[in-house]
């Protein structure tokens, strides 16, 4: 591969990032607009991740990805390989499910759940990639901050009781 098809291995974590920040720069009443792009960058996940596998099942060694391209000890190392190939697209299958259920009513219980569950792809996506174990801990924290925002998102003593302690458990 050459060209920008080389960089499309940081595109799980990108994309997610970018449609989180900007489904945070839409007011409360956009919820359509928002709604509109987390479905859209599923599913453009779905499609990068199906690129990603047709790549990583073509390829007899894993492709490495070093980001702003610093040597192995500073930079952060993405591999893709063929399990972490699949890996992301079944993320990206269950994440495109996900999102089309909770449009029928859970996102409507807070403000901010796309921008969450796209903040909790990035950091699985990254999970998966991911070279060394530092950035696994990062991404895994990234993941883990996400959930915990989905878990006391919305309203009521119930979901904020059974928040506190999932994350007490954590």
């Amino acid at each position: 591969m050459t060209g920008w098809a080389d960089h499309l291995i940081i595109a799980p974590i990108l994309l997610p990032l970018a449609a989180s920040a900007l489904i945070l720069l839409f007011g409360e009443g956009r919820r359509p607009l928002r709604r509109a792009i987390a479905i859209a960058s599923g599913l453009a996940l779905l499609a990068i991740s199906l690129a990603l596998m047709n790549s990583a099942a073509h390829s007899p060694e894993p492709r490495i990805y070093r980001v702003g391209d610093w040597p192995a000890p500073f930079a952060i190392t993405l591999v893709l390989d063929r399990l972490s190939a699949l890996m992301l697209l079944l993320s990206s299958v269950l994440g495109c499910a996900s999102l089309f259920y909770a449009s029928a009513r859970w996102d409507r219980a807070g403000p901010r759940f796309h921008a969450l569950f796209q903040f909790l792809l990035m950091g699985v996506n990254g999970a998966f990639l991911t070279g060394d174990l530092f950035n696994l801990f990062v991404f895994f924290e990234v993941l883990l901050a996400a959930s915990y925002g989905l878990a006391l998102h919305g309203s009521g003593s119930a979901r904020v009781t059974a928040g506190l302690r999932y994350i007490v458990v954590n």
